[in-house]
């Protein structure tokens, strides 16, 4: 992330799920209030020029989202869509089995907590990401029709904080209530030892049976976290912008890993399961970006 900027991996999805709601075939594997809600926030991040507000703004915004796709990987912005949405599955389920709370940690522009929000204000719903990306969506929220009482937007200077120190000095976040902790497109950008902190965090100050909801790049070989179909502007864009990938781990060896700080794996969705289990059959040869997979795992 760029000093003082929101985030540009952020911006990027939320503008790619913006462009998929546009694509004729493809539009509708995009839930109509997941659609709404981006909208939402789409209209808050782009400047003047690519503004969807006017029509000109809307037709340069799909240009260059359009482009942004080919110049990296095909099926980019349906894999968020995709990931999103197995996502909200794993949530809903952990809700249904007993959670009473919701953490999103690097929560970036998604709508995932204004959309569980809105089926269940009585679920405490926080959201933890760095002051300059939070800004831009807390004002996007004040401007919506809803209102959001039960979520909590907490800002997160790692210069200054901790994850762990945040959440235990917060009124809203109960460490003895069963939880739901996600972090979506974030584990990629963290130190091994920083995913075992916050492995270790959710076993000591979290309720029995909490869940573990995130996304992980899988180890295509030593060392090498990028998406498998990736082209090479990919690896310089996020040099640019500061966010490179920096952890990754094999599909095969995640449970093992999980073992080890007190977790049971219980789902574990790759590219292939993503086109089988939400995918209309009319898309199901969509191209979709491959190497970052989606895991369920829960205290043991």
């Amino acid at each position: 992330m760029k000093k003082n900027k929101p985030s540009s991996t952020a911006i990027f999805i939320a503008n790619g799920i913006w462009w998929v709601t546009k694509q004729k075939q493809i539009s509708i594997e995009v839930p109509e209030l997941m659609k709404e809600l981006n909208f939402e926030i789409v209209k808050q991040i782009n400047p003047k020029l690519f503004s969807v507000k006017t029509k000109i703004g809307k037709w340069l915004l799909k240009i260059k989202t359009s482009i942004m796709q080919k110049a990296s990987i095909n099926g980019f912005y349906l894999h968020y869509v995709l990931r999103k949405r197995c996502i909200e599955e794993f949530v809903r389920s952990g809700i249904n089995n007993g959670a009473e709370q919701i953490i999103i940690l690097g929560a970036g522009f998604d709508t995932l907590s204004m959309r569980i929000s809105k089926d269940l204000p009585n679920i405490q719903i926080i959201e933890i990401d760095h002051p300059n990306t939070q800004k831009l969506k807390h004002i996007a929220m004040e401007n919506m029709i809803q209102t959001f009482e039960n979520i909590h937007l907490i800002p997160l200077d790692l210069k200054q904080d901790t994850m762990q120190n945040l959440l235990l000095s917060n009124p809203h976040y109960d460490s003895s209530k069963p939880s739901v902790f996600i972090a979506e497109g974030l584990t990629m950008y963290l130190a091994e030892i920083e995913i075992r902190d916050i492995l270790k965090f959710i076993k000591e100050h979290s309720g029995i049976s909490s869940q573990f909801v995130f996304t992980y790049m899988e180890e295509q070989n030593k060392g090498n976290y990028q998406f498998k179909n990736a082209s090479r502007v990919v690896n310089l864009w996020l040099r640019f912008k500061n966010e490179i990938f920096t952890w990754g781990i094999k599909k095969t060896q995640l449970s093992t890993f999980l073992k080890q700080s007190g977790f049971q794996l219980l789902l574990n969705k790759s590219h292939t399961e993503l086109r089988l289990d939400f995918l209309l059959e009319k898309n199901k040869n969509s191209p979709l970006a491959i190497g970052e997979n989606i895991a369920l795992a829960q205290l043991k």
